[in-house]
This record gives structure tokens, C-alpha cells and sequence, in this order.
């Protein structure tokens, strides 16, 4: 039985449970394992292994043992040689710690990635391009339901790290640099995958983990109190609130402290703060990283002492020793009161497996059927609106069926590279025979003007070149060729780069084709936005694709034949000049932007139709705010003044002149909606600004939440091109108006 959490009944067996378990039992709950601790060479289970752990009283355990790549021709469990393995996992476990199972955890990060047969979604930036977040909420749903069909409850996802320099290698598992979106797809995709019975969401990685000054995979990072709690902590809150049930803290030091030791944002802002009463799991290794890594701790044993003392850490993803163990329990052995810090931890370690009925059912979705035709269908919905038309010269898209086209690239006929990172193993894959639900470009194209299309590829990942006269004999007898240009698969620390410079081979293979008179539709398959160095100016047309999944494919074709009307938006500022690339959309006044002729390749919000829009008649309900109560409703009549069917995403940013509390961003996104209008269409949008919209967090950690708006100018700018010159009294703009906070108001929360 599932019991609420509020119920006494359930407050009760939480309780019992706990207050039964000797310290190694507490301890044992505290310690998680990866699955190759459990495992035979041939990556089968190994009875006698998990005995041994279940003696140790393990809690937990993560990983698939395909994470490095193919072991023996294999690449994956089956969602049955899971649960065979599970079941078998928590029987011995039961067995022999008193009925009390396992809980077990896994980085479904777009899809349940290591669950043969279950479908690949694109990656996160490629769900937040959509800006619509009932697809994410599918994607977050499906993806519970076919990690659940494994027998795994907890999900290592969703990623709410803000997106703050474009050459970090896990910019494409994020929901790209805007904190309000960041907040609204993170909250839909953990209702998605909560929906679920008996599905945990895992929030990562609290918190700061992606502001590296260097753009390397856990370097250290520098993040101001106003900056932590307004752009990188909304999306953590917004989760909560959603019902996010646990949380993993990551690997870097924020303003000198590692996280492992950091009360101030492991307890102040997480417990006290925000009031996370569930469950905290540490990144891979990382109360060892006090000691191996961040050099902070002079032993292993320290680093424990150090982490739970400082902290309020419930499990130690170890991952493959239990050194943890032995140092925990000595720290009980000599404060017995220490214990008391045990049983805070085990107690919502115990809370999160009734409340995932695991002590009822320790292998749930008994009965779920993965790669079914309903989360087919919403990994390529997701494809289709995830993909952003950037260039259109002369309306060269979409292409007409009955003209020759050519296509080539070092992603044209490879799924691997459409999926990206974390697919199949953590590295991601190259190729297509791994993906039976797969599409490639080529293949998609293929469905709908087979007569018509031609395929050979001279481009690697690396820009390395072949074959390169056929090529352009191809080209040059082609009215059209598509190009796809990027990267390859990578994650984390390997796909560390020092510049963003697209390849220089890829960029030569573009401008070669080009030069032969065919007219080049470019396809960036990428997981960050590599700089083209002018490459849109001898192209005519640009799409954005991303990594859009094994979907992704089908889509792409799709838009480009005009079969679906390309309605994506960009999750972040695409940079043209390499001085530029930290500068995001919502930057502070003060900045500089380095090469005026080149600020932005692409900005935020941008995004391309083959329909087209207009904006009128934008109206202001009322010009002053004299209360924390009062709100205002802002309305705008868009219209469809094409003859083609889309989908518009309608924006609306708030500018702050002057503040005082800390230098004001340039602009900050506040809502957004997708909508429909077929050809001719007018509808009239409403947003309505509460005090939260245009009040910001005071930068005070551990003194919980409150707002403040102060006394000033504010104005509303609808969609991501309008802009005003504030500080000039003459401005003047049909999409922008202000409004006037009469007095500071401040807001505890």
C-alpha cells in the first residue's frame, strides 16, 4: 500500500522502521553501489555478490552495466532481464534485512535510455525549444512509465542547471539559459514522470554546477547570493513545489566551498530556505572527491566526518567500495549521539520507499509495455516542435518534392548522433543498427520523395574529409543539398572543449558544396552552438536540430518539406563571435558586447515559420502596482496574416531600468505560450503579472525566501526581438509598455 505522506499511519511505519535498525542497518541505507559490484563478467547476476552486499545491508544501487559500451555483442537489458535482475536483487535483499528492499536508481535523461526497445526522446535543450511544456510533461510521463517497466523507480532527471556558457559539455542536457523556462519544463517533466505510482523524479545538480567560468566539466564556479537565488534557484523551487521527491547535489565548488561541505546551500537554502523535506543523493563519488578531488579532506574518513556533519546528505553514491560504511559507523561508535544524524537521513530514505510502495512492491510496472505506438508518437511530436528554422533566404524551404536533392553530412544517416550523449552508455553511440525505432535524416527524407534524393557522405564528426569530388560532383548536380554539420556524441568531463569554432574541415566541406551553385540548407546536429565564422551568409537556409532523438530524423524531413511547419524557439543566445559567447540574452546592463557587428548570431527566442505573424493592439490593464495584491492583466492580438496553418510561441519579458538590490538584467522572460492559428486567425493572448513576476528574490541565504519590488519603472516587452532604449524618456514602441511600482514592497515567504 502507498500510503499519503501526511498520514499518521505512514508517519508510524516510517518511524518503526527506523528506530528498528542498528547502525549497520542505518549506515547500510545510506550506501549506494554501482550494479557491476553485483555482477558476473558476462554481466549476469551473481548471487553469492549480492548476499554479500545484502549482509552489508546495502540501501541502494545504481547504474546499467552497459554504461561503458557493449559488453559481448550486447548493449542493453531488456525491460525483463531487468526486472529478472531486480527480483532478484530484492529478494535476497528482503531476505536478509528485514523485509526492508532496495531502492534503485538510473539517468533516464531523455527516455529510459538503458532500456532496450524504449524509445530515445531528444535530449532536454531540444524538449525546451518546443516551449510547450504538455510535450514535456508526455516526455517526462513515458519515460517514468518505461523505466518503471524495468523495475527501476528512481530516475536520476530532470537537469535544472541554467545554461551560462555555451561551451560546457552538458549544455544540451539542459533547458537551455532562461530561469523561468528552465522552471516551467522542469516542473512539467517531473509531474510527467511522477504520474507514475511508483516514480521518483531526481532534481540535479543542486546547485551552480554549470556557471564554469572555463566552460570545463566541473571546474570551480563563483555565484553571487542574487545571482544563485534569482536564476539558478527558481528552477530547483519550481520542482519542489511540483512534488520532486529527492535531489542530487554535484560535483564543483561554489564560491570556494565544495558542495559536499557547503551548510550554507546543502542545509540553509535546501532545508531551510526551500524546505525540501525529501531525499539528497551525492553525485558519483563525491564525499571521496573531498579527499581525491577538491582536497579538502586529508582522509577518507574525514571527508565523511566532514560531509555529514556539514550537510544534510542522505545517501553516498559510492560507487565501488564501502569505505563509507566503515567510516560512518566509526562516527557513530564514538558520539553515540551521532546516531541521531543516522536516522534523520534513513528516516527519508525509508519515507521515499513506502511512498513508492517498494515494501509492497519492490519491482514495479509489472505489465508496462515500452516502445509502444503512443510514446513513439510523442518522441517525434517533441521532435517536430523542438526544431527551429534559423535562416529562410528567398523562402528556399520548404522544399518542393519534385526537385533533386542532395544530402550529406557527418549526421545525415546516423541515429547516434541525432540521440547524442547519455544514449545507450554514457557516451552516447555512433550509428543506427542500435536504434530499431530509429529514423535518420536520410531515411526521412527517403519517406517522402524517394525519386528525388541522393545520399553520400565525405564529413566525420572531426571535420576530417573524403571523398570530396564525388561530393561535390553530387552537389553540383543537385538544385538542393542538405548539410549537416555539428558534433558527435559525448557527455560530461570527455566532451571538454577549448573553443566553440565549428571544425575547420566542416566549414570547408560547407563552403566547397556551396561554391558549386546548389543551393545549401544547413542542419546544425549539435549539443551546443558551435560558431559558423559566416557560414549562414553563403547558405540559404539554417535549421537548428539539435539532438532531436531517434525521431529526430523523420522530423527534420518533415519541416523541411513543409509536411510540418517548423514552430521551435531557441533555448539560448546563439553566439557569432568567439569574445561573445558568455553573454546571454538576459545579461546585466553593464555588459559589453565585444564585436558590435556581430553581437549575436542568433537571439534568444528566435525562431522562424512558414507562416507569418503579426502583433497588435497591446494593452496594459493598469499603470501603477500600489500593493502586493494587485496585479495587472496584459493583453496582445496576434494574427496569423499568412495562408498557412502554425504555431506561434508568444513571449513576454519585463526590463528594469534602474534596481538597486543588484544591477538589473537587461530583460527577464516571465511568460510564455504556444498557440495555434490557421491562415487569416487572430486571437487575442492574456498574461496576467502578479508580484513574483516583477519582484526578485533578496539576495539573504538561510533567513528564508522574500521578495522585493522596488519603487520604479517597469516595462513589458512582448517577444524576444522587441527592444526599447529605457534610458532615453522619448521611447516609443507598439510592444512595450510600462507600468509603475508606487513603493518597495517586500514579501516573506
Amino acid at each position: 500500500m502507498v500510503y499519503p505522506e501526511q498520514h499518521e499511519d505512514f508517519k508510524a511505519r516510517v518511524q518503526e522502521i527506523v528506530q528498528s535498525m542498528d547502525v549497520d542497518a542505518l549506515v547500510g541505507q545510506m550506501t549506494q553501489l554501482d550494479i557491476s559490484m553485483l555482477l558476473n563478467d558476462d554481466k549476469t547476476i551473481n548471487e553469492d555478490k549480492v548476499r554479500h552486499y545484502a549482509k552489508l545491508k546495502i540501501g541502494s544501487y545504481l547504474n546499467s552495466p552497459f554504461n561503458g559500451g557493449p559488453v559481448g555483442g550486447k548493449i542493453g537489458y531488456t525491460a525483463e532481464e531487468w526486472r529478472h535482475i531486480l527480483t532478484t536483487i530484492q529478494r535476497i535483499h528482503m531476505e536478509e534485512n528485514n523485509g526492508n528492499p532496495i531502492i534503485y536508481g538510473i539517468d533516464s535523461v531523455h527516455g529510459a535510455i538503458y532500456v532496450q526497445n524504449a524509445v530515445v526522446f531528444g535530449q532536454q535543450i531540444n524538449a525546451a525549444a518546443t516551449f510547450n511544456p504538455e510535450l514535456v510533461y508526455e516526455m517526462g510521463r513515458f519515460t517514468g512509465h518505461d523505466t518503471e517497466a524495468a523495475g527501476i523507480p528512481w530516475i536520476f532527471a530532470p537537469i535544472l542547471d541554467v545554461s551560462k556558457n555555451p561551451l560546457w559539455p552538458r549544455t544540451f542536457e539542459t533547458f537551455g539559459e532562461d530561469p523561468h523556462v528552465v522552471s516551467v519544463m522542469g516542473a512539467a517533466i517531473v509531474k510527467g514522470m511522477q504520474s507514475n505510482p511508483q516514480t521518483a523524479a531526481c532534481l540535479k545538480h543542486f546547485i551552480g554546477y554549470s556557471k564554469s567560468s572555463t566552460g570545463h566539466d566541473k571546474d570551480p564556479v563563483s555565484i553571487s547570493d542574487y545571482e544563485l537565488l534569482n536564476h539558478f534557484a527558481t528552477p530547483f523551487l519550481a520542482s519542489i513545489h511540483a512534488g520532486a521527491k529527492t535531489i542530487m547535489e554535484n560535483y564543483v565548488s561554489v564560491n570556494d566551498v565544495p558542495m559536499m561541505i557547503n551548510t550554507k546551500l546543502m542545509r540553509d537554502l535546501v532545508r531551510h530556505d526551500m524546505e525540501f523535506e525529501g531525499l539528497i543523493v551525492t553525485d558519483w563519488d563525491e564525499i571521496n572527491n573531498l579527499h581525491n578531488a577538491h582536497r579538502v579532506a586529508k582522509s577518507k574518513a574525514e571527508a565523511v566526518a566532514l560531509a555529514l556533519s556539514r550537510t544534510s546528505i542522505d545517501i553516498s553514491m559510492v560507487p565501488f567500495e564501502t569505505s563509507f560504511i566503515d567510516h560512518a559507523k566509526a562516527l557513530a561508535e564514538a558520539d553515540p549521539a551521532f546516531i541521531n544524524r543516522l536516522r534523520e537521513s534513513v528516516t527519508r530514505i525509508v519515507r521515499l520507499k513506502l511512498e513508492l510502495g517498494l515494501y509492497e512492491t519492490p519491482v514495479p510496472g509489472l505489465g508496462n509495455i515500452v516502445g509502444g505506438e503512443d510514446s513513439k508518437q510523442a518522441a517525434l511530436e517533441m521532435a517536430r516542435e523542438s526544431i527551429v528554422l534559423l535562416q529562410n533566404i528567398d523562402q528556399v524551404l520548404p522544399l518542393p518534392e519534385n526537385t533533386s536533392v542532395f544530402v550529406t553530412g557527418h549526421a545525415a544517416h546516423n541515429i547516434g548522433y541525432q540521440c547524442g550523449g547519455w544514449t545507450l552508455q554514457w557516451q552516447g553511440t555512433s550509428g543506427n543498427e542500435q536504434f530499431p525505432h530509429g529514423i535518420s535524416l536520410w531515411q526521412g527524407l527517403q519517406e517522402i520523395s524517394p525519386d528525388n534524393t541522393t545520399y553520400m557522405n565525405g564529413l566525420a564528426a572531426d571535420g576530417s574529409i573524403t571523398n570530396i569530388d564525388e561530393i561535390l560532383e553530387k552537389a553540383a548536380a543537385a538544385v538542393y543539398t542538405i548539410v549537416t554539420v555539428g558534433e558527435g556524441s559525448y557527455s560530461e568531463k570527455p566532451g571538454d572543449i577549448e573553443t566553440l569554432d565549428l571544425a575547420h574541415g566542416q566549414q570547408e566541406y560547407v563552403r566547397r558544396i556551396a561554391a558549386t551553385g546548389t543551393k545549401v540548407i544547413l542542419v546544425l546536429i549539435e549539443g551546443r552552438p558551435r560558431l559558423l565564422h559566416g557560414l549562414p551568409k553563403v547558405v540559404h537556409a539554417v535549421v537548428h536540430a539539435m539532438l532531436p532523438g531517434e525521431l529526430g530524423g523523420k522530423a527534420i524531413a518533415e519541416i523541411l518539406y513543409g509536411k510540418i511547419n517548423p514552430s521551435g524557439r531557441l533555448p539560448l543566445t546563439y553566439p557569432c563571435h568567439a569574445a561573445n559567447v558568455l553573454v546571454q540574452y538576459n545579461h546585466r546592463s553593464m555588459v559589453q558586447i565585444t564585436d558590435k557587428r556581430c553581437n549575436f548570431e542568433w537571439t534568444f527566442g528566435h525562431g522562424l515559420s512558414y507562416s507569418s505573424f503579426e502583433y497588435s493592439e497591446l494593452c496594459v490593464s493598469r499603470d501603477t502596482i500600489d500593493a502586493i495584491e494587485d496585479t495587472i492583466e496584459i493583453s496582445v492580438v496576434v494574427t496569423n496574416t499568412s495562408t498557412i496553418a502554425g504555431k506561434e510561441v508568444v513571449m513576454l519579458f519585463i526590463a528594469q531600468p534602474y534596481r538597486l538590490i543588484a544591477v538589473p538584467e537587461v530583460k527577464l522572460l516571465k511568460h510564455f505560450t504556444k498557440i495555434f492559428l490557421e491562415g487569416g486567425a487572430s486571437t487575442t493572448v492574456k498574461f496576467k503579472l502578479a508580484f513574483n513576476d516583477f519582484s526578485v528574490f533578496a539576495p539573504n541565504i538561510g533567513q528564508r525566501f522574500s521578495r522585493i519590488a522596488e519603487k520604479g519603472e517597469y516595462i513589458v516587452l512582448i517577444k524576444p526581438e522587441t527592444s526599447v532604449d529605457v534610458y532615453n524618456d522619448s521611447w516609443t514602441h507598439p510592444l512595450a509598455a510600462t507600468f509603475h511600482v508606487t513603493s518597495d514592497l517586500k514579501q516573506s515567504m
